[in-house]
């Protein structure tokens, strides 16, 4: 009972079925991502609570189908889903709303204003759908269940003007969006090399973080929060023993328009970490 993702380190996963992260009598957050074998592969992640089932960046519309699989693995009807958390609108984090839309019209939408404008462009009326708007001040919350509460903290350009996460009061899990995404070769659910990882998580930041300006003010904004693990829309999840490491590693780097006077640092671990490839 409690969280899983140190257990998940030492044991063979079953790719092809949800993965509880937490478990509880009365509440439970899985990993539902989808199972390709491809260097950008998309975490989904399922909070389940006393009948609020809260889907967390479903994916890509060509994950929709492994993300209903497992979802329906875990809450029978996939219609039991009442909220959708996008942490911003790329075709990666939210293509597959629609189709999620289809089966429960009555969703709510969590995310900010600015990504508001922007994922009906997807193809739906956004005047028929249900919204919550996440406020950039960082005061937005919800609660679930009796003793836990979702916070949705802002992440400015980082990579989308109005980022946000999700942090979950209940198991202490980051729901971090693109901030701390790993683009891997080879992909484990959760980080046991966290050297190696660095290097993962730098190729993706230093092209699409805006600046280490950007990133060490989000670093310290969220470390005064006791933080569990790390849960990324791509790569690895990031288990407490790492988490320092990782927010560290982050708050040093030079990324985005620090760059664009000087040689990317990327260069020189690409052979490294992609070898032949």
């Amino acid at each position: 009972m409690g969280l899983n993702v140190e257990k998940l380190k030492k044991i063979r996963l079953n790719l092809n079925e949800p993965i509880l992260l937490y478990e509880s009598p009365d509440y439970k957050i899985a990993w539902v991502g989808s199972a390709e074998n491809f260097i950008f592969r998309c975490n989904a992640y399922l909070i389940s609570a006393d009948g609020t089932n809260i889907l967390i960046d479903p994916g890509g519309i060509q994950h929709f189908p492994q993300v209903k699989q497992r979802v329906s693995a875990l809450i029978g009807n996939p219609e039991k889903i009442t909220h959708i958390i996008t942490h911003h609108q790329d075709p990666d984090v939210i293509g597959s709303l629609p189709e999620w839309l289809k089966i429960n019209p009555e969703i709510t939408i969590i995310t900010t204003p600015r990504t508001k404008v922007l994922i009906p462009y997807y193809g739906f009326d956004r005047d028929n759908v249900n919204w919550l708007d996440v406020s950039p001040l960082d005061d937005t919350i919800i609660d679930i269940g009796e003793k836990s509460t979702l916070m949705f903290l802002s992440a400015p350009f980082l990579h989308f003007p109005e980022a946000f996460v999700t942090y979950d009061s209940r198991s202490k899990i980051l729901f971090s969006g693109d901030i701390f995404a790993a683009i891997q070769q080879k992909w484990e659910l959760v980080v046991t090399d966290i050297e190696k990882h660095k290097k993962e998580m730098m190729y993706f930041h230093v092209y699409y973080m805006a600046s280490q300006k950007a990133l060490k003010y989000f670093v310290n904004k969220i470390k005064p929060f006791e933080i569990k693990a790390i849960a990324p829309q791509h790569g690895s999840i990031i288990p407490e023993e790492f988490v320092e490491k990782a927010l560290n590693f982050l708050c040093n780097l030079k990324c985005g328009i620090d760059l664009l006077y000087e040689e990317s640092p990327v260069k020189s671990i690409m052979d490294e970490i992609f070898g032949e490839s």
